[in-house]
């Protein structure tokens, strides 16, 4: 799959000496989870074509989606171990890989994908975490808000007591039990018949993938708590010694290409969420809003979440506090 070690100190050798151009393109296998003809996935298809196009044919990029060359849990590490040049993998398939970045796990009261992924990329920018150091950072992208969505009304904490949520772990398991419900561990191929058969209430998830899930045949409902909920986040890096072996006028084009596609993706979620929200409205199903005293009742309920991800972080000689005040500061200041 990867071009031959001959080829490959060949284009070294050309990239020493500055050349303009190679005899041979350099082609980066990229990895991905998505599926192959989902809208996110197609975007991330439209970058490697447009890394092509904008260096002339010296980079070609062969795309594998729907983790047929490395699965989530192993795709950043495939990357660092130079098995594979790019990869595109969410950063919760791998539970404590990421501990600076678990902040983004917190609610932060982020409305949507694009003040999400904004904050995720301005907390590698200002925190450098050494967790994301063995990579080149491309960009990372987060999901829209994961609200509550159910089987039945949840207007209140006390609506809210004992339902169970289906959840796989970490912090959203912590949220789920600090608001008084029950998290359930169950892989997404089971939550389908879960729902159906009432073993489980509902869950925490983004609308695009109730509706995307079918898991909208059972939920009719969703909650938006907005100051409680999460997002999933993802990133897209480089292996750092192949980025490196690029000359400087390609590093350059995929950093420009990484700032306008971090900002694409992000747009192109959203737009994804509020297409989802639009169909299951048509649909008859019920959105609810919390008052912002019954939301303030919420938050109160989970703030030994936030202290517990301090003083865990810290412990480990992280700028836990500094990230979480940081990313507060931040809603505070820059979301719409």
């Amino acid at each position: 799959m990867k071009i031959g070690v001959a080829a490959f100190v060949a284009c070294l050798g050309l990239f020493a000496t500055g050349a303009q151009a190679v005899d041979k393109p350099v082609t980066l296998e990229f990895s991905s989870f998505l599926p192959a003809n989902e809208k996110l996935s197609l975007a991330l298809q439209e970058w490697g074509r447009e890394l092509e196009k904008r260096t002339n044919g010296q980079v070609k990029v062969n795309y594998h989606p729907g983790g047929t060359l490395t699965p989530p849990p192993q795709t950043y590490d495939s990357v660092v171990k130079d098995i594979i040049d790019v990869g595109f993998g969410p950063m919760g398939a791998t539970s404590g890989r990421f501990p600076l970045m678990e902040v983004m796990d917190l609610p932060l009261g982020l409305n949507s994908s694009y003040s999400a992924t904004m904050l995720s990329n301005e907390l590698v920018k200002r925190f450098k975490p050494r967790e994301l150091a063995d990579v080149k950072v491309l960009f990372m992208l987060s999901s829209p808000p994961a609200y509550i969505q159910s089987r039945k009304p949840v207007r209140t904490l006390e609506e809210l007591q004992g339902v169970k949520l289906r959840a796989l772990g970490g912090t959203t398991v912590k949220v789920i039990q600090g608001l008084g419900a029950v998290p359930v561990s169950l892989p997404p191929t089971d939550v389908y018949d879960a729902l159906s058969k009432g073993v489980i209430d509902g869950a925490p998830v983004i609308s695009d993938a109730l509706v995307a899930l079918k898991w909208e045949d059972s939920l009719k409902y969703t909650t938006r708590n907005m100051r409680t909920s999460y997002a999933n986040n993802g990133y897209f890096v480089m292996n750092r010694k192949r980025f490196a072996s690029l000359p400087a006028a390609v590093q350059k084009i995929v950093d420009e290409l990484s700032d306008e596609y971090v900002m694409k993706m992000s747009r192109l979620w959203d737009e994804k969420e509020a297409d989802a929200v639009a169909a299951l409205k048509a649909k008859g199903h019920t959105t609810i809003t919390l008052s912002a005293e019954e939301e303030e009742k919420w938050v109160r309920r989970i703030e030994p979440v936030y202290e517990a991800y301090v003083k865990d972080k810290s412990a480990r000689g992280l700028p836990a506090a500094e990230a979480l005040q940081f990313s507060r500061d931040w809603v505070a200041r820059k979301q719409q």
